[in-house]
C-alpha cells in the first residue's frame, strides 16, 4: 500500500458520486455485510438525515492512491438540550439494521489506523463522543479496532456499552444435511397436511413487477401477528417513519437482486412471508411474518427450509438469522456471534463528562 489519505464526504451529492467505488468495496469485502451496502444506507439518510436540523453527513472515505479501501459510513447529531446537549457521531442507519461496522477492502489493515486518527481529530474537535453500535465479534474491522484503540490510549477512550447481542448463523461451505433438517423438523408432513387441509401448497417468489405485492403481504400478515400479541408492536415497521424507510429500502434493494421475498400459499391465500436480504454468499433471515391461523402448520418452518433449499441450490455459504437467541433459530442454525456497542471519547475526566452526556 501507498501512503493512505483520508476524506470526508459532508454533502448529498458528494455521496451520490461516490457510489460506484462504494459498490465496488462493498463487493469486495471479506465481512459481507448488507447493512452497509449503498441502498440500504442512502436510503436511511434520504429519510432521516438529509435536510434536517442538527444532522450532518460525515462519511470518512480512505484511499490508497485513487483506490477507496475503506468508507465509514457516519454522521454527526446534535441530541438533548440546553447544558447537556451533544455532538455525536454516529453511523448513518445506527438503528436500523442488524450490523455496523465499516467496509474495509481485503489487505487494507492499515486503513483503520487511519480511520482511528480521524475519530480522535473529531473527539479533539467539536464532537462529544463517538458511537460504533453493533459490532459483530468475528468481523475483521472490530478486531483491527480494538488493537488501533490500545495504541492510542493517550488520545482515545473506549468503552463498551452493551454486551451479549447474539447473532444465529450457519456456514454451508463445509456441507450442510438439508435432508436431515427436513426429516427431523417433519417438513413434508406439514406441508401434506396443510395442503390437505386448506388446498394446493405453492411457494412465491416476489420481484421485479410483483414486489408490490409481495410487500403487501408482508405488511397484512406482520400486522395481523403482532395483532394477535398482547405487547406493542417493535422494531421497524412499529412507527410510520421506520416503515416508510423499511419499504423503500426494501425496494432498492430489490432493484440491485439483494432481496429475497417469499410467500407460501395454500388453496392461493398466503399463509406466511420470509424476507431475507442477500449480499455476497451470505443471506441474511431478516423478517417474516404468518398468518396466526395458520400456526399449527409451522409455516415459517416451511419458508425457512424452502430458503436453504433455494440458497444452496444458488451458492450461498452463510444463512445469518440476524440478532436474536430464539429457540425456532436455532433449529437450524448452528453458530454465533456476538455484538457489542463501543463509545469512544476523550481519556480522563473531560472524557467521562461526556460520556454522561451522552447517556
Amino acid at each position: 500500500m501507498t501512503a493512505l489519505t483520508l476524506e470526508v464526504v459532508d454533502d448529498d451529492a458528494g455521496l451520490v458520486e461516490l457510489r460506484p467505488a462504494w459498490d465496488e468495496l462493498a463487493a469486495a469485502d471479506p465481512d459481507p455485510n448488507v447493512f452497509l451496502t449503498w441502498p440500504w444506507t442512502h436510503t436511511w439518510w434520504e429519510h432521516f438525515g438529509a435536510g434536517r436540523s442538527g444532522s450532518r453527513l460525515h462519511v470518512a472515505v480512505v484511499r490508497d492512491g485513487h483506490r477507496v479501501v475503506a468508507i465509514a459510513p457516519l454522521h454527526l447529531a446534535r441530541v438533548g438540550v440546553g447544558p447537556l446537549r451533544a455532538t455525536v457521531v454516529q453511523r448513518i442507519a445506527h438503528d436500523a439494521g442488524d450490523y455496523g461496522g465499516v467496509l474495509l477492502a481485503p489487505g487494507a489493515d492499515a486503513a483503520v489506523g487511519v480511520l482511528v486518527d480521524h475519530l480522535a481529530a473529531l473527539l479533539h474537535g467539536d464532537a462529544t463522543v463517538v458511537v460504533l453500535s453493533r459490532l459483530a465479534s468475528d468481523a475483521r474491522f472490530t478486531a483491527l479496532l480494538g488493537d488501533e484503540l490500545v495504541r492510542r490510549a493517550a488520545t482515545i477512550e473506549p468503552v463498551v456499552t452493551e454486551l451479549g447481542g447474539t447473532c444465529l448463523y450457519v456456514d454451508v461451505r463445509d456441507g450442510y444435511d438439508l435432508a436431515k433438517k427436513a426429516k427431523k423438523h417433519k417438513i413434508r408432513q406439514r406441508l401434506r397436511r396443510l395442503e390437505e387441509q386448506h388446498g394446493e401448497v405453492a411457494f412465491v417468489r416476489h420481484t421485479g413487477p410483483t414486489l408490490e405485492e409481495g410487500l403487501e403481504r408482508f405488511v397484512a400478515l406482520h400486522d395481523r401477528r403482532w395483532a394477535e400479541l398482547d405487547e406493542p408492536m417493535q422494531g421497524l415497521m412499529a412507527g410510520e417513519a421506520g416503515r416508510a424507510f423499511f419499504l423503500d429500502a426494501l425496494r432498492a434493494l430489490d432493484a440491485t437482486g439483494q432481496l429475497v421475498l417469499l410467500t407460501v400459499e395454500a388453496g392461493g391465500e398466503p399463509v406466511a412471508v420470509e424476507l431475507d436480504l442477500v449480499h455476497g454468499r451470505r443471506q441474511f433471515l431478516f423478517k417474516g411474518a404468518f398468518d396466526p391461523r395458520y400456526s399449527a402448520f409451522s409455516p415459517g418452518q416451511l419458508l425457512h427450509h424452502k430458503v436453504f433449499e433455494d440458497g444452496l441450490a444458488a451458492g450461498i455459504e452463510v444463512f445469518d438469522f440476524c440478532r436474536g437467541d430464539a429457540q425456532y433459530k436455532r433449529r437450524w442454525a448452528d453458530q454465533e456471534r456476538h455484538l457489542s456497542t463501543v463509545v469512544l471519547s476523550r481519556p480522563g475526566p473531560r472524557g467521562a463528562l461526556a460520556r454522561q452526556r451522552y447517556r
